[in-house]
């Protein structure tokens, strides 16, 4: 951009506290015309979060914070709406995703997550490896919700997977054989599920019986 000056803009922004003092930068916001298009526009500063009244090393506490700590308890102890603090702590989350790359497992776990109530599930992958998650979607735990999980990865790194560990619901294991997904992949059954289902077997045996 050519960098010519109109009037400058103070902002006022949040950086990390020091103690229990808050701490508050005054920034000169410059605007500049633009060569190609040539219409004026703020300058970016790297430094600034996505909300630009916070510094990114102050979303990326907020965001650290929120690992042991629900997003209402953090927002009350910084002192933010709910809403900010959220927003600092999903701009925390993309970073460690950009910084973790694409995951290439070879060992998934599966399992589904309810959202609310009334049986609204979704899909939650991990790399049991690498013990994390790293894929959360769908819109129910159907083969339709789990094949979007194998068209993310890739069928290269489809290929790759060796082992699949998931409880016993039909479409996740219908999913992953698919020959565009892994076939080749092992299929572990969690134990509580086969438990279960050998205790209900146990207990019509012994009703049986009686």
């Amino acid at each position: 951009m050519q960098r010519t000056f109109y009037d400058h803009k103070i902002r006022r922004v949040r950086d990390l506290s020091c103690g229990d003092t808050h701490v508050y930068l005054e920034v000169e916001v410059r605007p500049v015309r633009c060569r190609n298009c040539g219409a004026v526009k703020q300058e970016k500063l790297l430094w600034l979060a996505d909300n630009p009244f916070y510094t990114k090393r102050f979303a990326f506490y907020v965001g650290r914070r929120c690992r042991t700590s629900t997003i209402r308890d953090v927002a009350r102890e910084l002192h933010l709406d709910w809403k900010t603090a959220k927003a600092l702590e999903m701009e925390y989350m993309h970073e460690q995703l950009r910084r973790a790359g694409r995951p290439a497992p070879k060992v998934l776990g599966i399992d589904e997550i309810a959202i609310r109530k009334g049986h609204t599930y979704r899909i939650v992958v991990s790399d049991v490896v690498r013990g994390r998650p790293i894929w959360f979607g769908g819109q129910d735990r159907s083969v339709q919700s789990m094949d979007l999980f194998f068209q993310w990865l890739g069928p290269k790194k489809c290929k790759r997977i060796r082992l699949a560990v998931m409880d016993m619901w039909k479409a996740f294991r219908t999913s992953t054989l698919k020959t565009e997904h892994a076939p080749q992949a092992g299929i572990l059954y969690d134990k509580f599920h086969m438990l279960r289902h050998l205790n209900e077997a146990l207990d019509k045996v012994r009703k049986s019986q009686e």
